[in-house]
């Protein structure tokens, strides 16, 4: 009987642990007309830290990385989902590789029929699912007030303001400014 508890344990475990590596941790709910949403945020710096020798590299190979990463990957996830049908829809934030010289790169795209309760939009196939992309997004920049380096209250009067990092001056931008231009979006779908 104790084995048998045992390997219940274990398997709720791997399996908790296997649904959760798919998103990042959860940064925000709220609901929208009725609607729970959740928000993901897939931290840069953290994605790119874990890159072999990024901290050897010089500032303008830092700056070149983090400019790529942010506009070949997924920033933000707002996971909505209908109150009476219980239909998932994603709202994804990512960059736009297209647009160039220029901090408003971002763009939303609306994703529906993901089957996976793990989807993660930076490693997992979905432009098949896409059923709009919205250019508009009250998001620009390259630092973002979800990243972890913010959460510790010595970087939190850095929110909304600038800093220096890896040789340019960089503006880290408020969550709830996202949030505002998301909650719209939302509301219109």
């Amino acid at each position: 009987m104790k084995n048998f508890r045992l390997t219940i344990c274990i398997l709720t475990l791997i399996i908790l642990t296997i649904s959760a590596q798919g998103q990042e941790n959860s940064i925000d709910h709220f609901k929208v007309k009725k609607n729970k949403v959740d928000v993901y945020f897939y931290d840069p710096l953290e994605a790119l830290s874990k890159i072999e020798n990024f901290s050897s590299k010089t500032d303008k190979e830092k700056s070149d990385a983090l400019d790529s990463y942010l506009h070949n990957h997924a920033l933000y996830l707002f996971v909505r989902t209908d109150s009476k049908t219980k239909d998932i829809t994603y709202f994804c934030i990512r960059g736009n590789p297209d647009k160039m010289n220029t901090k408003m790169f971002y763009k939303v795209e609306v994703i529906q029929e993901i089957t996976s309760s793990s989807f993660n939009p930076n490693t997992d196939s979905y432009s098949d699912k896409v059923v709009k992309v919205i250019d508009k997004v009250n998001c620009g920049g390259s630092l973002f007030e979800s990243s972890a380096i913010f959460s510790k209250p010595e970087n939190k009067d850095k929110v909304g303001n600038g800093i220096q990092l890896y040789g340019y001056f960089r503006r880290v931008q408020p969550y709830s400014e996202i949030k505002t231009s998301m909650t719209e979006i939302i509301e219109q779908y």
